[in-house]
């Protein structure tokens, strides 16, 4: 008996090391086609700023971004010419800090860069996805029970939603993955963090809390979830409904706490003032309300925008009011806040959150409607583009070093991109099929445990509450939709697992308790 029972202990370990396993290379499945990792032009950015950081602690260390730019001074010099680099992003008043990365993602990056192990950020995303989804599947198990081994209930729906975006986004070294990170800890501790071990929720916290400071559109996306955990809360039980608020919170406010450090860091370690570049006051530009306001407004000396309003009208390219040229372009035909001078640029961009309620004050219903615009332009792209680096992109990150196992450069799927549309396709039609299996699992009675259908429930509201920050209050983008949209597909799976349990929908003792 004994000897029968060791032995089904270590098929059934067995069998748990293959399906995580599995899971696992279902992950790095586009790492592995492609060779290399895929990276973004502000890649490098967050590997110097690491750097710097790092110089500032005491870890010496060369900056990749120093290197190139040292090179295109060079180049430039003996050009006879003092125009600026081009992929020069950071906002270069004295004493600023750029504030739009994450200091601790960068850290991260730049300690992995130093060790030659940049290939980390990947093992991190891995990580991270398993611990996300291995939570509620093991607090499910509990109250409610599986028709599989736990180690499975968590592999196939990671597997699944590897048909989608998930493993582009793994094999991208960004923060991008821990969006979704985020809203699926929200979404556990929101549902089940009255019934959760003490060591189960510090681990939740404890991850929730490195996502939301991996991004500073993580922080936006965590305050916009208190409202919608508290609600879902009130929903499932008045008893003790204020407890996953309470974590939810906790996290949004080590969020907070981080940013706060940060300017206390730059100020005493660096003698700066940390600055956010002005993506809101470009967004409301871009969308209508914010350039009615300026034209109607200025020039005006009270009002620090004015300063890029009048830069905007260095050139007559309509091109040049689009928010992603607004904040990035430094050409004199596109460009306009790069070109204007580093103290108008910090004044511009500190004022950025007082311009947003001047602007909505003046305007709220155009402010609403373009608002409710972006909402439903991001929710609906969903493409892997973004994660695709074009020439330009290789070129900025060039001088980049860090990679253990390759070099930035282009590998086997990002030469010839003619796969994306086919797959694009594929993609969308996957999760259109998946919303309708959540929806309908969802609404169908006594299908799937209370619990599990409020789970989802959370998903699609972060998901939306990713459209809203990011396609309302940035700049829409495909990468913004498709970092999340991979949560549709992993919802739809456990949904099915659950309403195909073995044991009927019954009360768990542990309410009887």
């Amino acid at each position: 008996m004994a000897d029968g029972h060791a032995t089904d202990s270590r098929s059934g370990a067995g069998r748990a090391i293959l399906w995580i396993a599995a899971a696992v290379l279902a992950c790095l499945s586009v790492y592995l086609i492609n060779g290399r990792p895929l990276f973004y032009f502000d890649t490098v950015g967050y590997i110097s700023q690491g750097h710097t950081g790092l110089r500032q602690l005491g870890i010496p260390g060369e900056s990749p971004l120093g290197l190139r730019m040292a090179r295109i001074k060079a180049e430039k010099a003996a050009q006879g010419s003092a125009e600026p680099a081009p992929d020069t992003t950071e906002i270069e008043a004295e004493n600023t800090v750029d504030g739009s990365r994450s200091t601790v993602y960068a850290l991260t990056a730049a300690l992995l860069a130093h060790a030659h192990a940049l290939e980390g950020l990947m093992a991190l995303n891995i990580a991270a996805v398993l611990i996300a989804v291995w939570l509620p599947m093991r607090v499910a198990s509990r109250r409610w029970g599986l028709p599989v081994p736990l180690s499975e209930a968590v592999a196939l729906p990671v597997i699944v939603a590897c048909a989608g975006s998930l493993p582009f986004f793994v094999a991208y070294l960004m923060p991008d993955t821990f969006a979704p990170v985020l809203l699926l800890i929200i979404a556990t501790l929101t549902v089940f963090g009255r019934s959760m071990r003490p060591w189960e929720v510090i681990l939740a916290i404890l991850v929730g809390i490195f996502a939301v400071v991996s991004h500073l559109s993580h922080l936006a996306i965590g305050l916009v979830m208190v409202p919608a955990a508290a609600l879902v809360s009130v929903v499932m039980s008045r008893r003790r409904w204020w407890v996953p608020v309470a974590y939810v919170s906790l996290i949004v406010g080590a969020g907070f706490t981080e940013q706060s450090l940060l300017r206390t860091a730059a100020k005493a370690v660096a003698h700066s003032e940390v600055v956010i570049k002005p993506y809101i006051t470009a967004r409301l530009i871009e969308d209508g309300p914010g350039l009615k306001y300026l034209d109607r407004y200025c020039p005006d000396d009270h009002i620090p925008t004015c300063k890029l309003h009048a830069a905007l009208q260095w050139s007559d390219d309509p091109w040049r009011i689009t928010a992603t040229h607004i904040v990035f372009e430094t050409s004199p035909r596109l460009g306009s806040f790069r070109l204007m001078t580093p103290e108008d640029q910090k004044a511009v961009a500190d004022d950025q959150i007082g311009f947003f309620f001047d602007v909505l004050m003046d305007q709220p219903v155009g402010v609403f409607v373009a608002l409710m615009r972006n909402v439903l332009l991001q929710s609906g792209w969903v493409s892997v583009e973004m994660t695709i680096p074009s020439d330009t992109i290789v070129a900025q990150n060039a001088d980049v070093t860090g990679l253990a196992f390759s070099s930035f450069d282009h590998g086997r799927i990002t030469r010839d991109t003619g796969w994306l549309g086919p797959v694009t396709l594929w993609h969308q039609a996957f999760y259109i099929a998946s919303l309708i299996v959540v929806l309908a699992l969802v609404l169908l009675p006594r299908r799937v445990p209370g619990e599990v259908k409020a789970l989802a429930v959370m998903v699609i509201l972060g998901i939306l509450a990713n459209a809203l920050v990011c396609g309302g209050i940035s700049q829409p983008a495909t990468r913004y939709g498709a970092r999340v949209i991979w949560l549709l597909p992993m919802t739809a799976t456990v949904l099915m697992i659950f309403a195909f349990r073995s044991r009927r929908f019954e009360t768990p003792a542990e309410v009887h308790a």
